[in-house]
C-alpha cells in the first residue's frame, strides 16, 4: 500500500458541499469500477469461510449512478486502503449508505458478531491496528460503544453502533463522525499520520446473506463555529 497515493488520488474529487462552507478534501464515489482493484486491498481471509464479495455496480439512487455493493453470504473479510489526507484539518468522515439485506438471526438467539456493514478507521499496519468502526449492527442498542479484540489482539477495534437492523432498510442515509475525537475517546491519543480506511461485512455466524451499498466516503472540515 506504500505506493498508493497516485492511485488514490485518481479516486479524488474536490467539490464544493451544497448548503455547507466546507469542501470535501478526499472523496471516494466508487465512479470507476477499477478503483477496487487499483487502490483497495482484501483483507481478513478465513479458512474454510467465503470471503465477502466487493464490487461496484451500477445503483439508482446515487450520486454518480454507480456504489460500492458489499454482499456477504456466510461470509467475512475487509476491504481496506491508506487515504491521503490531514486528518487534522479534515477530520469529519461523511458517507451515504443503505442496507438492502440485513443480518438476520432466529428469535430467541443471542446476537452474533456479524454486521451487514462496518467502516473502520485506524493507525498501524493492515495487518496491526487500533481502530474506530463504524457497524450497522442487527439488536444492538444503537450508540453502543465496545472495545473488541481479534486476531489475537493484533487489531483492536472500537466498535459503535450506528444503525440496526430496524433502522431504516432500504433507505440511503448520510452520516457523519468526528473521526478523529472518536478516535482520542477510544484511545486517549490521535491517529498516526499514516492511517488505514475499511470497509467490511461479517455474516459467517449467523449465515446471513447481507447486501449494502455505498454512494461514498469523504473527508472534510468541521463546521465552523457560528
Amino acid at each position: 500500500m506504500k505506493h498508493l497515493s497516485v492511485l488514490i488520488m485518481t479516486l479524488t474529487v474536490i467539490l464544493p458541499m451544497r448548503g455547507s462552507d466546507r469542501k470535501a478534501a478526499l472523496r471516494y464515489d466508487f465512479s470507476d469500477p477499477s478503483s477496487i482493484r487499483k487502490a483497495w486491498e482484501f483483507h481478513g481471509r478465513v479458512l474454510l469461510t467465503p470471503r465477502t464479495v466487493f464490487k461496484v455496480e451500477d445503483v439508482d439512487g446515487t450520486s454518480n449512478g454507480k456504489a460500492l455493493v458489499v454482499e456477504a453470504n456466510c461470509a467475512t473479510g475487509v476491504l481496506m486502503t491508506d487515504p491521503r489526507v490531514d486528518l487534522k484539518k479534515n477530520p469529519v468522515m461523511r458517507w451515504r449508505w443503505r442496507v438492502v439485506r440485513p443480518v438476520r438471526v432466529e428469535p430467541g438467539r443471542p446476537e452474533p458478531d456479524d454486521q451487514a456493514i462496518v467502516i473502520y478507521l485506524g493507525d498501524g499496519t493492515m495487518i496491526r491496528q487500533k481502530c474506530v468502526g463504524y457497524r450497522w449492527e442487527n439488536s444492538t442498542v444503537i450508540g453502543k460503544r465496545q472495545q473488541l479484540d481479534y486476531v489475537g489482539g493484533l487489531m483492536k477495534v472500537h466498535a459503535v453502533c450506528i444503525r440496526n437492523s430496524k433502522d431504516r432498510i432500504g433507505e440511503w442515509i448520510v452520516e457523519e463522525r468526528d473521526v478523529l475525537a472518536d478516535f482520542e475517546r477510544a484511545y486517549k491519543r490521535l491517529p498516526g499520520e499514516y492511517f488505514i480506511l475499511g470497509v467490511g461485512a461479517n455474516s459467517q455466524y449467523s449465515r446471513s446473506n447481507t447486501r449494502v451499498e455505498i454512494d461514498y466516503i469523504e473527508f472534510l472540515p468541521r463546521k465552523k463555529a457560528q
